[in-house]
C-alpha cells in the first residue's frame, strides 16, 4: 500500500515538474520573438508589421483554439492579420513553410502579405489540430 502511494507521488512530481519546465521554456522563447513573421527561403512573400489595422475581410480571429473564419479569400497583395483572443499563445504556420508568424501571445496580432496566388493551408504550431486556409486569387 505504501509503495503505491510513493509511486503516485513520484508520478505527480514528474508531471508537475515537466509542466513547469515546458511552460517556462515556452514563455522565455516568446520573449525573444519579433512582431514580424519569418519568411521561408525561396518563397515570394512579404511579411508585414503587426501594427496595421486589418480590414474586416482580411482579419482572422483566434479564439477557443480555432481560427475564425477557418477559410478566408483575399487578393494578391492583400495582408491577412491574425489576432489572438485566446488564453494562450498561438501561431499561423503555413503547411508548406511559405509563412510563419511564430507564437504570439493573447492580445497580440501578426500579419502577412500574400504576393502569390494559391491556396495556403496553415495550422498552429503549438496546437496542430487548429487548421485554417487562405485562398489568394
Amino acid at each position: 500500500m505504501n509503495s503505491k502511494i510513493i509511486i503516485g507521488i513520484i508520478i505527480v512530481v514528474i508531471v508537475i515538474g515537466g509542466s513547469i519546465y515546458f511552460f517556462s521554456k515556452n514563455n522565455s522563447s516568446q520573449m525573444n520573438m519579433q512582431n514580424v513573421p519569418t519568411q521561408s527561403q525561396g518563397q515570394n512573400a512579404n511579411p508585414t508589421s503587426s501594427d496595421q489595422t486589418p480590414t474586416a475581410t482580411n482579419a482572422v480571429t483566434i479564439q477557443n483554439y480555432a481560427f475564425s473564419p477557418a477559410t478566408i479569400t483575399v487578393k494578391v497583395g492583400d495582408t491577412v492579420t491574425w489576432t489572438n483572443n485566446d488564453s494562450t499563445a498561438h501561431s499561423a504556420t503555413a503547411d508548406d513553410g511559405s509563412f510563419d508568424t511564430g507564437l504570439f501571445s493573447p492580445g497580440q496580432s501578426k500579419s502577412f502579405t500574400f504576393k502569390k496566388a494559391g491556396t495556403y493551408t496553415y495550422h498552429c504550431s503549438a496546437h496542430p489540430y487548429m487548421k485554417g486556409t487562405v485562398i489568394v486569387d
